[in-house]
């Protein structure tokens, strides 16, 4: 079993669904681009680093994190700012700021949208953080 919690100094993580083998994956680093799940494959584009500061920053694209959308309806990556805190609880979700948790809007297909909804303990808000 794959354990959650917080990255360490060691380098980037992965942050795995626990939908399936599907991880967290920002295809690009264009405002353009949603951030998705897809197969976990070790690209940096599907690591993390867990700052200090709680910003999920994508290692492919320095200095981008992930942030909500006011609509609600996927999260982007964009220029690292500090309002863009998430924290790993110790049950799997990742939480923003005000709340809400990181989804996965639907099941585990390849390009499947994430975005924050309310917490409500669903396997869609399950992640772990993956050396």
């Amino acid at each position: 079993m794959l354990g959650a919690g917080e990255a360490s100094a060691d380098g980037p993580v992965q942050l795995r669904s626990r939908l399936g083998d599907v991880c967290l994956d920002a295809p690009s680093d264009s405002w353009l681009t949603p951030v998705v799940i897809n197969p976990c494959n070790g690209a940096n584009n599907q690591r993390w680093n867990v700052t200090g500061d709680g910003r999920l920053e994508n290692a492919a694209f320095p200095g981008k994190c992930i942030t909500p959308q006011e609509d609600n309806w996927t999260v982007r990556l964009v220029a690292c700012w500090n309002s863009q805190r998430w924290t790993i609880q110790p049950d799997g979700r990742i939480t923003a700021y005000m709340g809400p948790c990181l989804t996965v809007r639907g099941g585990p297909a390849p390009g499947t949208l994430v975005s924050t909804r309310f917490c409500n303990g669903s396997p869609e808000q399950g992640w772990d953080s993956v050396p």
